[in-house]
């Protein structure tokens, strides 16, 4: 061996590459004081140190052995297709590696699907569904790609426990949402097809009645991206009535991989989806030959049934990129603390905090907007919920996903950017992070789909009147004086949005749809700074903290203030000063604050 290649074995020669963690000393939810933040205030009381248990126990295990697997995943262990046995017969089955098993294993026994039907033994009730996406945080932070499974396994229980007939219930739901490898099912929503797309209503695929079985059908066609293949439990939807076109005609139908009687479906896998990212589910292309299914709920209200399902899947979407940006965060805030450059830590210099600061200001800022929406959603799973919550869930559910989707891919760049040259290495998580994120902006609907949903709920059901009442109570119950100014900002932007919405509505359909991101965003942006200010006000009174103040300036600037002079002159220069306290979540003082704002000020 060369002299050289000695030296760069015993780290002699140089030692300038930070070292990977140890999986041991690394913990997903113990390095995120922002996520107990989160815990505490959105759980209810009596499932908080059950809770903190539980999640820390989860962030070692995701951060350690599930990562090693996922990685192993991503570049040699893809999920692969069994088209045939032995004797030429068609098996379509879908093989995983053993260490995805494993992960299958741990994390729907840690109760992810379960706890949400079933009452904890230590707690002697349920969980709502903002535990589960606390746990889905964690997950995606690892493997977005396996939380789609587990998103799919979660819809298509809510569809059979709240839709199915109890023969369905009885014979699917205990496997939907078992914790026991062994008798788990997992799930699979498959809607898409060639022909539409995202215009389910083209979709083409058929069901006809079986002939003295009531509620049995026939079901013919092509799924086009079916994730999760190979799912035990598929909610498909099909023509019932081929007379009637769009998405009236579609009823929605249970299609297990396994009949009763213990005879294979007839599902064929034609191929499986060679992806950019999220290797860990398997999408293929599925075809229905004569596939025993069985009709959930009413046939004419299939696509209505879906598009709830869809609205569950869409939050997981939005919960799988916040779990990327943190993922993203918290690699590259280690890699700048831990790499040289000109002789100091590259986290020592104004643009590489700057940077940092901005990544940790979308996940903080994101996290908060998704956590806060979810105390919505799940009223609508109790009594309590109403119209006015339905109505709102189904405008802040699009819009969130649309923007957090848009945020994990930029979160994952800048992640590569901070790496540099290593960030674009296999080696590391980071391109794996960009090749994951770049699905979810597709998933579940693009922006444009997602924009035009946002436009059929305003429409429909007078949603924006509901978001703008709702913000503007908000932002009355702000009682502390360092709010002033912010509730003073949404409250005139609150009335260019009412102003905007009104012009727009009067305009034509092609006017309106060219404008319909530019109003998501509008909604996003203040929604989201309504969020992180309650937050600030919050601990500011509780603990004389104005950290989180300090974030929603920065988040002003970023999203809502047009810049004089390019914003080269004046600036207070927020996410240098105290760079330290926000990236460590250290508390900061008012006077700390207006100490920095006082000396630019003077400059």
């Amino acid at each position: 061996m060369s002299s050289l290649q000695s030296s760069i074995d015993r780290r002699t020669y140089s030692d300038n590459i930070p070292h990977p963690r140890l999986a041991s000393e690394q913990n997903f939810y113990t390095a995120d004081p922002n996520l107990e933040y989160l815990l505490v205030r959105y759980l209810p009381t009596e499932l908080h140190e059950w809770a903190k248990s539980q999640l820390t126990e989860l962030g070692s295990y995701v951060a350690g052995p599930m990562d090693e697997r996922a990685a192993y995943t991503d570049r040699e262990g893809k999920p692969c297709l069994r088209k045939y046995n032995r004797l030429g017969e068609d098996v379509s089955e879908i093989v995983t590696n053993e260490g995805y098993k494993e992960t299958v294993a741990a994390i729907y026994g840690a109760g992810i699907v379960r706890h949400l039907y079933h009452p904890v033994p230590e707690l002697g009730r349920t969980v709502p569904y903002t535990y589960s996406f606390l746990m889905g945080y964690l997950v995606s932070q690892t493997e977005p790609g396996f939380y789609c499974p587990v998103t799919l396994t979660m819809s298509a229980a809510y569809l059979i426990d709240r839709y199915g007939d109890e023969e369905q219930k009885q014979k699917y739901l205990s496997g939907l949402t078992s914790s026991d490898r062994a008798t788990l099912y997992e799930g699979a929503t498959w809607l898409t097809e060639r022909q539409g797309g995202s215009d389910v209503g083209a979709n083409a695929t058929v069901a006809q009645a079986v002939e003295g079985r009531p509620g049995v059908y026939r079901l013919t066609g092509e799924k086009f991206f079916a994730s999760n293949a190979g799912a035990m439990v598929a909610t498909v939807l099909a023509r019932i009535d081929v007379e009637q076109p769009g998405t009236k005609g579609l009823g929605l139908f249970l299609v297990p991989w396994v009949k009763p009687n213990g005879d294979r479906n007839q599902i064929q896998v034609r191929r499986l989806k060679d992806k950019l990212g999220v290797n860990a589910v398997p999408s293929a292309e599925v075809l229905l030959e004569e596939a025993e299914g069985y009709l959930i709920g009413q046939p004419e209200k299939g696509f209505k049934y879906m598009a709830e399902a869809l609205n569950l899947s869409r939050i997981c979407n939005a919960v799988a990129s916040i779990g990327i940006m943190r993922r993203a965060l918290y690699e590259a805030q280690y890699y700048a603390r831990e790499r040289r450059a000109f002789g100091s830590p590259i986290d020592q210099y104004p643009m590489v905090r700057q940077m940092l600061v901005e990544l940790l200001l979308d996940v903080e800022v994101s996290s908060g907007a998704i956590f806060d929406m979810l105390q919505v959603y799940d009223r609508l799973q109790s009594p309590d919920g109403n119209r006015e919550d339905l109505a709102l869930a189904r405008l802040l559910i699009p819009v969130l996903k649309y923007r957090t989707g848009e945020e994990a891919v930029e979160a994952a760049h800048t992640a590569i950017e901070i790496h540099g040259g290593n960030g674009f290495i296999e080696e590391y998580v980071t391109p794996r992070l960009l090749r994951d994120a770049q699905v979810l902006t597709v998933w579940e609907g693009t922006s444009n789909i997602l924009a035009l949903d946002l436009l059929r709920v305003m429409q429909k059901e007078n949603a924006h009147h509901v978001f703008l009442t709702k913000m503007r109570e908000r932002v009355a119950g702000w009682s502390h004086d360092l709010s002033r100014p912010f509730a003073q900002l949404v409250v005139a932007e609150l009335a260019v949005l009412e102003e905007n919405i009104a012009y727009l509505l009067r305009q034509s359909s092609h006017y309106v749809s060219s404008k319909l991101k530019a109003l998501a965003n509008h909604m996003a942006d203040l929604y989201s700074l309504t969020c992180i200010v309650s937050e600030a006000e919050d601990q500011a009174i509780s603990h004389g903290n104005v950290r989180k103040y300090i974030l929603a300036r920065l988040y002003v600037n970023k999203h809502m203030h047009e810049t004089t002079k390019r914003g080269i002159q004046e600036d207070q220069l927020l996410d240098v000063h105290f760079f330290a306290e926000l990236m460590e979540y250290r508390p900061i003082s008012r006077e700390a604050w207006e100490s920095v704002i006082s000396a630019t000020v003077h400059e």
